[in-house]
């Protein structure tokens, strides 16, 4: 599989977090940072975007109403501080 292209923010967070999963099948020792590598970017960035794909299996509508994906981490952060506070 080859590493996704500059893309919208959502869809690019989809690619990266798909190219994450393929090679990690392909390699069950594969890492985060290992991802980054491959896709020249920060394995801090990286992370981010395969937080928010995680997250739309479950938010998908509301997340992709951000415009942006620092709104999205926000959204993100909060929603996990609720859960933290409601004991989950």
């Amino acid at each position: 599989m080859n590493p996704p292209v500059k893309e919208p923010w959502v869809n690019r967070c989809l690619a990266v977090y798909r190219f994450h999963v393929s090679q990690c099948k392909e390699e069950p020792s594969w890492t985060i940072a290992q991802t980054a590598q491959a896709l020249s970017r920060s394995t801090g960035s990286v992370s981010q975007d395969i937080l928010i794909a995680q997250w739309m299996r479950t938010h998908e509508t509301q997340i992709r109403k951000f415009r942006n994906m620092s709104d999205a981490l926000e959204f993100v952060k909060h929603k996990k501080r609720e859960s933290f506070l409601a004991g989950g």
